[in-house]
Order: structure tokens, then C-alpha cells, then sequence
């Protein structure tokens, strides 16, 4: 289908679902079948059961030193991390919030100065920018893409800029040449978040180090996932690199010799064990995941949806596999009834949120991100989706448009 016919049936009003009796003959088998089956829109069991064996004998042995923090199994999850990743210097951290918190901290971004930041980002994007002090400034998302929209990236930037923070999300990278080339015009570092594009790629490289500095959340949802809270900072940049490191432990060169005052920010050993045990799997996982995908994209290539975006020089990995339609609510209900999760990431943009309201922030109107928020939800692709899952989701969403009228 084209991306006209594409374009117009994501622009047509909501349906209601009317059953014909032809049409409920047509799909009744096809219900019967369906009624048997419960897939969540995530299982974090399944990946659980693969790896607990090595798991819980890694564990053990943390637990038999008592190294709780700052151990071995950080400091080799750092060094295969920033391997993988292509970048100099990795330091894990406590959350993804924090990873961006203390990016931040060391770019030395406080009160009076502006951060620009995609609008349908989520709101833990935000937050370390308001508790920084700094003024953030939205874009709308681009069309087509879920980066931003670059002419009004260009257009926000002014003499108070002090960060752009580009968003990888959903597992496709931002146009980040387009986005450092507008940054380098006015001298401004990029912050490259990448909490939800572990691996993808973008021109032959990782979706990190493509900007100034990358924080990173690892936290029980991602496609590298910790078993609790977890983030990382990658640079390239030994000044940032260095700043990082004393930031994240209260400021510390060494033991109670505080250089700068800093913050507690650490990812524990336990977490690491699970992250260095799961990185080796993490390319695999995510070629499931685009599998999974790449089946559904051609499933749905005949009905009016939008599927996700796709370019010819990003590797997407899929942390959510996402649907855009005017009929999501009827839509994800009628998946519901049939036993299959969804989401909506997001559902509202920063700007719309009360906490936006409250800060007396200033009132946008950002079309294409309130379209994409108000359109989108996402359906199972995590990498232990079997076949006959997949093939279930997929008839019931035919279902869905079979038995409208």
C-alpha cells in the first residue's frame, strides 16, 4: 500500500465495530481458536527461565564476597559495554533518569540555561532537565520519523541553548547527522539517549557515541535489561568522562577526598551480574525482534495502519513494535477481549501533562506529536514471542477490520 493510502486510512474517523452476520460466520472459527490464548503486551519471565541457572550461580558468588558495589562485575560489564557500543568510556549508574541527570551535571547545564527535547518524549526525559535548574524547550516530532522535526529543531535553538537531547525511541535512532550538523552551527552538545536502542544501529554504528555524551536506562523493560533499576553513561570525551565518574560516586577521587560535590548514582553488582550475562544475547534478542516485526509490517501492509518507520541506513530494534490509527482505543480493546496486551507510548506529550502546567512552562502547539500521542499503541514483539503468538496477534487484528461493516 502506499504511503497516500497509508496517510488516509490513518486519517479517517474512528469506526465502530457493527458484526454483520456474514461477516460473524466468516470469523467465528477464527474466534474460537483465538479465545484459547493470553499474551501479555511483555513476559519478563521467559527470558528469566533461560538464563536463572547462570543467574543465580553468579549471585551466589556476590554474595559469598558481599562486593556489593564497585566489584568485578561492574567493571567488566563497563568494559564489554563500551566495547560493543563503540565508545571509549562507559560508567554505570543507578537509573536511566540519573544517567541523563548527571549528563547534565558535567555538560555544567543549570538555571538560565535551555535544553531542547523532542514533546513525545517520556516525561522521565524531562525531569532530570527541570531538577538541573534548566529551562527545557520542545520540538514536535518529525513526520514519518520519531525523531524530531528538524526545522523546528533549528527554530528553538537560541542564545540560551545549552543541550540538544535527541531520543532514540521505540529501538530507531534519531537522523543524528542532521541533528549534530544543526548543533555543531551553534556550537551545542548533543545528548544521545539511547535507553530504548540498545544495539540499533545507525549507518554501521551503534545508537551511542553518536552525539557529545549518551545516558542510557537498563531497566527491567529494555532490550538490555537489569532485574531492578539501572542506567549507563557513554562518552568518548575524557574531560566528560572523568566528571562522570566523580560525579556518580558524591564527588570522590578517592575515599572521603570529595574534589566536587557530587552525587550517588551506582550500579550495583548484582545488576551488573544480570547485564553482563545477558549482553552476549543481546544481537540475537534483537534480530527476534525485528523478525517479529518485519512479519507483522508485511501482515499489515494491507489494512489502514501506520506501521513503524523504516530506513535503509537504521538498524530499528524494536523496543516496542508500534501502530498508529484514529481507531486505537476500539482497536486495543477489541485485542484486549482476545487475551493480547498493548500500550501506548506515550499517550500524552510533556506539554499536556499537569506537571507541564504546573511549572507555568509555556503552552505549545506541536501538531504532529499530539497526532502520533494521540494514535499510537504498541502490540507484543519481545524476543520470546513464539510463531504461533505472533500468527494469533496478527488474525486478530484482521479480525478487528474483518467484522466492521
Amino acid at each position: 500500500m502506499s504511503a497516500d493510502a497509508v496517510s488516509r486510512g490513518a486519517a479517517s474517523k474512528p469506526r465502530e465495530i457493527r458484526i454483520s452476520k456474514k461477516n460473524l460466520e466468516k470469523v467465528s472459527p477464527l474466534r474460537a481458536k483465538q479465545q484459547a490464548k493470553k499474551i501479555p503486551l511483555l513476559d519478563l519471565t521467559r527470558k528469566y527461565k533461560q538464563i536463572a541457572g547462570e543467574l543465580h550461580r553468579e549471585w551466589d558468588l556476590v554474595f559469598s564476597s558481599m562486593r556489593l558495589l564497585n566489584g568485578p562485575n561492574l567493571a567488566a560489564f563497563e568494559e564489554k559495554f563500551a566495547q560493543y557500543c563503540g565508545t571509549k568510556f562507559a560508567f554505570g549508574v543507578a537509573s536511566g533518569t540519573d544517567a541523563i541527570y548527571l549528563s547534565l551535571q558535567a555538560l555544567g547545564i543549570g538555571r538560565g540555561d535551555e535544553v531542547i527535547l523532542p514533546a513525545h518524549a517520556p516525561a522521565p526525559v524531562l525531569e532530570p532537565v527541570i531538577a538541573v535548574g534548566a529551562t527545557p524547550v520542545l520540538v514536535d516530532k518529525a513526520v514519518g520519523d520519531y525523531g524530531p522535526d528538524l526545522k523546528s529543531l533549528k527554530t528553538a535553538i537560541g542564545s540560551n541553548t545549552k543541550a540538544i537531547l535527541a531520543v532514540h525511541l521505540l529501538g530507531l535512532a534519531c537522523d543524528m547527522d542532521r541533528i549534530n550538523e544543526i548543533a555543531r552551527s551553534g556550537n551545542i552538545p548533543v545528548i544521545e539517549d539511547s535507553s530504548q536502542a540498545q544495539g540499533a544501529l545507525y549507518k554501521g554504528r551503534r545508537a551511542a557515541g553518536l552525539g557529545t555524551i549518551t545516558p542510557m536506562s537498563l531497566g527491567p523493560v529494555k532490550n538490555l535489561a537489569s532485574y531492578g533499576d539501572g542506567g549507563i553513561v557513554l562518552t568518548d570525551d575524557e574531560e566528560l568522562a572523568e566528571r562522570i565518574k566523580l560525579f556518580r560516586v558524591h564527588g570522590q577521587g578517592r575515599k572521603y577526598d570529595h574534589r566536587i560535590h557530587g552525587w550517588n548514582s551506582r550500579l550495583d553488582e548484582l545488576q551488573a551480574v544480570v547485564l553482563r550475562i545477558k549482553l552476549p544475547t543481546l544481537d540475537r534478542d534483537n534480530a527476534r525482534r525485528g523478525a517479529i516485526a518485519a512479519r507483522y509490517t508485511k501482515a499489515f501492509a494491507g489494512l489502514p495502519l501506520k506501521t513503524p518507520p523504516l530506513f535503509p541506513d537504521r538498524t530499528h530494534v524494536f523496543h516496542q513494535y508500534v501502530l498508529e490509527t484514529p481507531d486505537r482505543d476500539s482497536l486495543r480493546k477489541f485485542l484486549e477481549s482476545r487475551g493480547i496486551g498493548t500500550g501506548i507510548y506515550y499517550p500524552s506529550p510533556l506539554h499536556q501533562h499537569q506537571a507541564w502546567k504546573e511549572k507555568n512552562l509555556p503552552t505549545y502547539l506541536l501538531p504532529e506529536a499530539e497526532r502520533y500521542c494521540r494514535e499510537n499503541f504498541a502490540i507484543p514483539v519481545f524476543a520470546e514471542l513464539k510463531d504461533d503468538e505472533v500468527e494469533y496477534i496478527i488474525s486478530a487484528v484482521h479480525e478487528y477490520y474483518a467484522v466492521q461493516s
